[in-house]
Order: C-alpha cells, then structure tokens, then sequence
C-alpha cells in the first residue's frame, strides 16, 4: 500500500506540466505548437479582438513545450474565451525576441479541468533587455 503511494506520488511530479490539461493538449495537438513554431499556419493578428467587458469569461493557460524548453526557442500561452470556445496564441521569446500573437482558432477541448490559469489578460511585452 505504501509502494502504491509513493509510486502515484512520484509519477505524478514526472509528468509534464500540460499533461492533465485537456484544453492545452489539444490547443498543442491539434495546431502543432512547440518551441519551433506551429505546424501549421495561423492567421497573425496585432491583439487579440477580446474587449474588457468579457474579461469574465477569459482565461490564460500555458502551452508548455512537450520535449522541454530550449533556451532559444519559443514559449506559448493561449488567452481563452471560454463562452465562444476560441484561442488567441501568444508566441514570445526565440532567438530574436519576438512578441507575436495568432488567431483567433478553435478550441479543441473545452475542459479546463486539471489546467493551472489565471484570469484572462492580455500579457504585455517584456521591457526587459537579456
């Protein structure tokens, strides 16, 4: 009983961190979003054409890179509407530095279960220099 225990626990801190969230796995899946890009075209759009009076039913989730991260590669996130079942796609970093948002694309799963979000907000560029 104790084996069983600490297996389940220790599997569970393995796992990757979008492993348990249907809407990142399929957002992932279905576009082909990794730390190269997409797999597949997207439209470009300068903001997302989400207005403040829908804030409520926004959500922001990560789009971890499945093979992991490379520290030159692009990191993703998706800003939700979840009444409409659409995604806004936030590409950052990359060898360049880029700041690139896409959509709006279909949702593929509406089943935010197990997702680590936060309130939907538009996430501004880093003022940061490397």
């Amino acid at each position: 009983m104790i084996r069983a225990v600490i297996f389940s626990i220790a599997a569970s801190a393995v796992l990757p961190a979008w492993a348990g969230c249907p809407a990142a796995e399929g957002l992932i899946a279905q576009y082909g979003i990794s730390f190269s890009g997409f797999k597949q075209t997207l439209p470009r759009v300068s903001a997302p054409a989400e207005s403040p009076a829908q804030a409520s039913e926004l959500v922001t989730i990560a789009l971890p890179n499945k093979n992991g991260n490379v520290s030159d590669g692009y990191v993703h996130s998706a800003l939700i509407n979840k009444n409409l079942k659409r995604a806004w796609i936030l590409r950052t970093g990359g060898f360049a530095g880029v700041y690139e948002w896409y959509g709006p694309v279909a949702l593929p799963s509406s089943d935010f279960a197990g997702c680590i979000g936060e309130p939907g907000r538009l996430p501004q560029p880093s003022t940061a220099t490397r």
